[in-house]
């Protein structure tokens, strides 16, 4: 890669751009700086990388400066202030060529927005684009747009090659941006600015909640079109043909076929060579379950952007009940056209029964994840659920720093606060027929840990614990230095240092102590909860892929849950995978609790695993569930979500928010029917899949063929 180009040539591009703009707000943090840059949204510009790659071992950061050391011995100090990125290196290894830093870009910026680059511009693509990378080119300038007209822009240092990349060729639904700049010894100081522009205002989202420049057939079009809903509903649900099942959703009569016992709860049970999930009727049952049964998805964060809206209601009146908790920020386009379709406010136990009685009828049979569990309607209706255990943030337990949902074990404060929150809670379900099972918590990054427990420092038990475990070991701090190839004075100076994992040894050691981590972290949470729930089932943390594939881990988790989740999001289904996992858990069964494919081209919406149409995102349904189940030890699958993603996004991710086709119905209440039609090919028939009366389906589509 050849590094090219004259600064000056771009001067005046920057000053152009640099006139009519604002600074950014700007602050380091463990994971990079963050650039606030209001409702164009948040990104995050990492720390410089090195290549040849040198891993960042330790970062301290305060608001406006951030002290990064790299294995090797390099450290960069990183300053944030007004518009500016100021970076210092020292220490720099000699075998180093370049350093590089890259921020991601929401995937929404495909409905509307352009980027430029020095002297070249363009569109991001709506569609995955091909090739992947959208721009590669020399330039210190980068400006990218939103459809509202907003723009952030970056001008790197002299030298720099830029590269905009759709990581959709990866499935990853997001815009990848970075530069890299060649190192050279005499210009180890240099500086990034960073600037926005927020004045323009342009009209992007219709009265019920659309984007005004898509066309799609299931689009809707008027409040009168609203209202006529009503009757074309009550004959399409009519005319879906149901099969018989228990009062649960399970198989009428298969507990005495098959020899399965009756305990009054769900429980499962091995039997031929399977496992089964059994009701509390003593039946087969095969959890069908939809993740976002309650309004939440649909919400969106309304302020600062109010006017992208063509309409958007006062907190108060008529469309109070469409304000989440009467938070006059965010707001349910999808809550305020039931409003309007229906007549009245809804609340959540006539929402539930309306969509208990809908989704029944397309052959699922209880309520999934991120779910509260309704007032009453499915305890008359004899609907199932699943539910989490209460070790939240908000429930005064803190996450370990760059490691997603995973809190330190070893921490007498939060372990005492877990083993307080389930005795406070879990009592009051325990005896809940209706109650499949608890989650844990939702995608814990336990693959960070080797990564992030050597950088904390000590005031994290869990760091303290690992250098404990180092000292027992070694003894001297002369043996630790041999093994690790490192240069302590002592074992106390360790726990405020950023420990480099550069040896086999090392590696070892960090593995090793992961592995007391786990087993502590499972222990704490099965102690408790078999304590104050002894009737219903461990399901485990909804894992994602790449930290399910960790023999250590699953081994851990099959000795304390009894049936192992996994938020598998894929094309074709990769079964030899499932069934690693399968035995390296020793055989406890599988739940694939969150997936989903979008189809941007006929809703309106982008980003996800995308498909070319509703009935393809019904195929895909088919294939994964089916091929799946076809397996012997998955016991059900949940799908994201009851309701599409807001067009934009998601309330709690502010300006940032996913705003995926991932629903079962549409933001105006209509249901995709042509993917539903292929669903409940699966659904209604699931039972004849699991006693062998059928063959799984396969669809016969490239993108789904496991190679």
């Amino acid at each position: 890669m050849q590094y090219i180009g004259d600064p000056m040539k771009f001067l005046p591009f920057l000053l152009l751009f640099t006139s009519a703009v604002s600074a950014a707000g700007l602050k380091t943090t463990n994971n990079g700086i963050e650039v606030a840059a209001g409702s164009l949204g948040s990104f995050v510009l990492t720390y410089p990388e090195f290549e040849p790659a040198h891993k960042i071992i330790e970062v301290k950061a305060a608001e406006a400066q951030a002290n990064v050391k790299y294995e090797g011995g390099a450290e960069c100090v990183v300053s944030a202030a007004k518009d500016e990125v100021a970076v210092s290196f020292r220490g720099v290894p000699a075998d180093v060529k370049s350093w590089k830093m890259t921020t991601l870009i929401d995937i929404g910026f495909g409905k509307g927005g352009s980027w430029r680059i020095a002297d070249q511009e363009g569109v991001f693509p709506a569609e995955k684009a091909v090739p992947p990378h959208i721009a590669s080119l020399n330039g210190t300038t980068f400006r990218f747009r939103n459809a509202q007209g907003q723009s952030l822009a970056f001008t790197t240092p002299e030298f720099a090659f830029q590269q905009l990349t759709d990581n959709r060729e990866w499935n990853w639904a997001v815009y990848h941006w970075q530069f890299i700049v060649p190192w050279m010894p005499d210009r180890a100081s240099v500086k990034i600015q960073v600037t926005s522009d927020l004045a323009s205002v342009t009209k992007l989202i219709d009265p019920f909640g659309q984007s005004l420049k898509d066309e799609f057939p299931n689009k809707l079009k008027s409040l009168e079109e609203l209202k006529a809903d009503l009757e074309a509903d009550k004959a399409y649900y009519a005319s879906i043909k149901t099969p018989a099942l228990d009062r649960f959703g399970g198989m009428p009569g298969s507990g005495e076929a098959l020899g399965l016992k009756k305990t009054g709860y769900f429980h499962v049970e091995p039997k031929g060579g399977r496992s089964w999930l059994v009701d509390p009727d003593g039946n087969a049952f095969f959890h069908l379950g939809v993740c976002g049964f309650a309004p939440n998805d649909d919400y969106t964060y309304v302020k600062g952007r109010e006017g992208i809206y063509e309409w958007l209601p006062k907190a108060g009146g008529e469309f109070a009940s469409a304000f989440r908790e009467a938070n006059p920020d965010h707001f349910s386009f999808y809550l305020a056209n039931v409003i309007r379709k229906f007549g009245a406010a809804c609340d959540y136990d006539t929402h539930a029964s309306r969509m208990i009685d809908r989704v029944r009828r397309w052959g699922f049979n209880s309520i999934g994840a991120f779910s509260p569990v309704p007032p009453s309607a499915h305890v008359k209706a004899d609907f199932p659920y699943v539910t989490h255990l209460p070790v939240n943030e908000w429930e005064g337990v803190p996450r370990i720093p760059g490691a997603h949902e995973v809190w330190d074990p070893f921490d007498a404060a939060t372990a005492a606060k877990i083993a307080e929150n389930i005795a406070r809670e879990v009592p009051a379900r325990a005896n809940d027929p209706l109650l499949i099972g608890w989650f844990i918590v939702n995608e814990p990054r336990y693959d960070e840990l080797p990564r992030v427990i050597p950088s904390l420092d000590g005031g994290h038990a869990c760091k303290r614990e690992f250098v404990a475990s180092l000292k027992a070991k070694y003894g001297t701090v002369q043996a630790f230095n041999a093994a690790w190839q490192a240069g302590a004075g002592s074992f106390e100076e360790l726990p405020d240092a950023g420990l480099p994992v550069t040896t086999e040894a090392a590696r070892a050691d960090v593995k090793a102590f992961v592995g007391t981590f786990l087993e502590t972290c499972f222990t704490q949470v099965e102690k408790a909860f078999r304590q104050h729930d002894p009737n219903h089932l461990l399901i485990g943390s909804r894992l994602q892929p790449v930290t399910i594939e960790d023999e250590q881990l699953c081994r851990i988790m099959g000795r304390h849950l009894d049936v192992v989740s996994y938020n598998y999001y894929t094309f074709g289904v990769d079964t030899a995978a499932l069934r690693r996992y399968h035995d390296w858990t020793g055989g406890k069964p599988m739940m694939l609790s969150e997936f989903f494919w979008s189809s941007p081209k006929d809703s309106g919406l982008i980003g996800g695993r995308e498909v070319r149409s509703q009935q393809e995102r019904g195929l895909a349904y088919r294939n994964y569930v089916e091929q799946a189940a076809a397996l012997g030890f998955v016991v059900g699958i949940e799908w994201f979500t009851l309701v599409d993603q807001a067009t934009t996004g998601r309330w709690f991710s502010q300006y940032n928010g996913e705003s995926y086709n991932t629903g079962l119905l549409s933001v105006a209440d209509r249901p995709w029917k042509e993917m539903l039609a292929e669903m409940m090919k699966t659904n209604h028939t699931i039972y004849e899949l699991l006693l062998g009366k059928r063959p799984p389906f396969a669809w016969d589509d490239e993108r789904f063929r496991v190679k």
